[in-house]
């Protein structure tokens, strides 16, 4: 077990003080052809066997290692699964070595900044992967070592500067905490964490956006195919669909994360106090004045006369969709919900599909103080077309059908709309699990607005019988009785 854990650390130590020697040639299999593919076929075939039994301590092979190790250094072009395989391997000497860490670590850095240079295109798409493979970095180095959070900020800030759409849930979830480690040990201001949770948000906003526009389509498509009766083509649309909702997902897990994360230091004094500092500094900052007004109004920090100030001089600076919703939410906090409307209009122009989902939540709600309760609706199906994995909408719509009983007469009909307010919670929480609480919620509510069996059978009605409910609802439901 000794000369086992002695050599574990010459192979993490003597890697990361050697100089790759492919680096004079072309060849994909070194300056020595012959012994990279038998150390390929060594290592590769003992991996297999190591993968196998579950990569048990066991049944690790130090052939295995010391022929992988051969061929990062003389070969390191000749396969992708020199990368992959050596995260493995480092990971298991991290785990039964822990005392070496950092030099495994090293030699993980080492790895990743060889894959970006040899493999800088990715194979599936045939763009650029470096700054996934620097996020990968970065968030491997914060895994193992949090003490390293400096080191692993600065890649993974590199990263992010090289192409944010590359960067995976965990890339982001680990920079967001390197950069609150960097705040806390006083190697960053506070703005700094400020900066990257909007940036960050951003990134995660235009993720699920994104996939939110892919699962429209696949929709499209399988809905085409069912009608065409392709079976196979809906089973493959119906995987599709299941991997990018998983995707949805876990972009809005890592999103909800940020937010909670970032709570300590989204107090509304303390972001009044750092936004006004800084808008003091350069009032004419577009992009500064962008961050204030979006944080502040996620943080429902919009009374504050530093919002106004930054979200009318935004405006005059740069008049656009994001200027717009800024002033649409001032107006609403007023009750001026007219002009709110005015501006939340404009604001639904933008091209970032977070905000574009809130003007139009927010201007159905605009409608709906003013009254018009089914134009309210329409805006938020449009909501809904935005976003369709947010099931939101449909609460806010089952709420105007629930408030509009006293619009219809008889025992029956002013109940009706209690179940097709009931059929939107059911769709909401069926769409969207995360807001399954309050959908359970407004159904308790509803069901106990429900006729009884009593007054629906003397209305010549019985339960399970659809029925269509009339007047702006203009929507069939089923007859249910209360319980």
């Amino acid at each position: 077990m000794k000369t086992k854990r002695l050599m574990m650390i010459a192979v993490a130590v003597g890697m990361a003080m050697s100089v790759t020697a492919q680096e004079a040639t072309e060849s994909k299999y070194g300056t020595d052809s012959v012994a990279c593919v038998t150390n390929l076929s060594i290592y590769g075939e003992a991996y297999k066997q190591w993968e196998a039994n579950k990569f048990t301590p066991e049944s690790i092979s130090m052939e295995m290692v010391n022929a992988w190790r051969e061929v990062f250094l003389n070969c390191p072009r000749s396969s992708q699964l020199i990368y992959t395989r050596g995260e493995k391997i480092m990971d298991y000497f991290i785990r039964t070595n822990p005392s070496q860490k950092d030099a495994y670590i090293d030699t993980i850095c080492m790895m990743m900044d060889n894959r970006a240079k040899y493999f800088p295109t990715d194979p599936k798409t045939g763009g650029s992967q470096v700054a996934n493979i620097m996020g990968r970095k970065g968030l491997l180095i914060y895994t193992y070592n949090k003490n390293r959070y400096e080191e692993a900020y600065n890649v993974l800030k590199d990263a992010v500067a090289l192409d944010p759409s590359q960067l995976q849930g965990a890339y982001i979830d680990a920079y967001f905490k390197a950069t609150i480690d960097m705040v806390n040990n006083n190697k960053a201001e506070k703005m700094e964490v400020i900066n990257v949770y909007q940036e960050l948000s951003e990134v995660l906003d235009n993720n699920i956006g994104a996939l939110a526009d892919t699962e429209t389509e696949l929709q499209t498509a399988k809905e085409e195919a069912e009608a065409s009766g392709d079976a196979d083509a809906v089973a493959g649309f119906d995987k599709q669909l299941e991997k990018n909702e998983k995707n949805i997902n876990i972009n809005k897990g890592v999103k909800n994360n940020l937010d909670n994360l970032f709570s300590p230091f989204a107090s509304c004094d303390d972001l009044i106090k750092v936004f006004s500092a800084k808008m003091k500094e350069t009032p004419d900052d577009v992009v500064l004045l962008k961050r204030i007004t979006t944080i502040l109004d996620k943080k429902d920090c919009t009374d504050s006369k530093l919002f106004l100030d930054a979200a009318v001089k935004l405006n005059e600076l740069e008049p656009s969709p994001e200027a717009s919703y800024s002033l649409g939410i001032k107006f609403f906090k007023d009750k001026k919900y007219s002009d709110a409307a005015t501006f939340f209009e404009q604001a639904t122009k933008t091209d970032n599909n977070d905000r574009k989902y809130r003007a139009y939540r927010n201007l159905g709600m605009c409608y709906e103080n003013m009254g018009s309760l089914s134009r309210a609706r329409d805006i938020y199906r449009r909501a809904a077309q935005v976003d369709p994995t947010n099931g939101e909408p449909y609460l806010l719509i089952a709420m105007l059908y629930a408030q509009s009983s006293k619009q219809f007469s008889g025992e029956i009909e002013s109940r009706a709309v209690y179940w097709a307010a009931v059929d939107k919670c059911n769709k909401a929480k069926a769409i969207d699990p995360s807001i399954a609480d309050r959908a359970n919620s407004l159904i308790r509510s509803y069901t106990g607005a429900f006729p009884a069996m009593e007054t629906i059978f003397f209305n010549d009605y019985s339960e399970g019988q659809s029925f269509n409910v009339g007047g702006w609802i203009g929507e069939t439901t089923t007859i249910r009785a209360k319980k």
